[in-house]
């Protein structure tokens, strides 16, 4: 068993994607200490009433609170005050509300004196090349677009966005290495069929070894691990790979 570098914990966020709290509590304590953040989705916190994130906290465990807000500004603001108040290390709202609602939650984040990293969505890592063509018809391909989302978030003042690792570098390379990105549609080398893809709907996929190598900062995992057999171990595996890359 490789030895994981203590750094490599926080760079991973496990996704909570239960439908209830039992299970998703059974799974943070299966994890024990080696992993140190989750994430808490639409799914999780609304079939927990929030409890969730208040047992996590309890725990020690920094919290990715992924609501995706998209909504008209007034009641995204409104919603990020609420999500302000949670004290999560990080929440997100979709950059496809505009400019006008992330600089001005931006500026209410920064108002408040929240420590917490405020992230926009771009484009969800489960669709593809064609899916975007045909919702938006648009002469950018998707890697255009991912990036032209980014630069809109980054000049609005957000911490950061939301893309695939496939993105994450050359993000990096025009916005700055302070520029965070929070990348899901990674899957580990022992879940991928013999064509090197995955089983499931994520479409834009890497490994988390290649991830860290192209600048992620922070990397969201979830069936690989809450899917597994043995959770413990293909965490382990996980966060040896991710070691290795460091």
């Amino acid at each position: 068993m490789s030895k994981i570098n203590e750094k490599a914990k926080e760079k991973i966020f496990v996704a909570l994607d239960y439908n209830n709290f039992e299970d998703a509590k059974n799974l943070v304590e299966k994890l024990g200490d080696n992993i140190s953040m989750y994430k808490v989705g639409l799914e999780s916190y609304l079939s927990t009433d929030g409890k969730l994130v208040e047992y996590l906290h309890e725990k020690g465990k920094k919290v990715f609170l992924d609501l995706k807000f998209h909504d008209i500004t007034n009641t995204v603001k409104m919603a990020c005050a609420n999500a302000i108040k949670k004290n999560v290390f990080m929440f997100n709202i979709h950059c496809s509300n505009g400019s006008k609602t992330m600089r001005e939650v931006a500026q209410l984040v920064k108002e408040s004196g929240s420590e917490s990293l405020l992230i926009g969505v771009t484009v969800l890592t489960n669709l593809s090349e064609d899916d975007i063509n045909e919702m938006f018809k648009s002469s950018m391909n998707l890697e255009e677009m991912v990036i032209n989302m980014a630069t809109v978030a980054k000049n609005s003042n957000m911490h950061g966005i939301v893309c695939s690792p496939l993105e994450s570098a050359k993000i990096k390379e025009k916005l700055g290495q302070d520029f965070v990105t929070v990348c899901p549609g990674v899957r580990p080398k022992f879940t991928l069929n013999a064509d090197g893809k995955s089983n499931d709907d994520q479409n834009r996929i890497m490994t988390p070894y290649d991830a860290i190598k192209n600048n992620v900062d922070f990397l969201v995992v979830g069936r690989p691990i809450t899917k597994a057999e043995n959770p413990a171990e293909a965490a382990q595996k996980i966060l040896e790979e991710i070691s290795e890359a460091l």
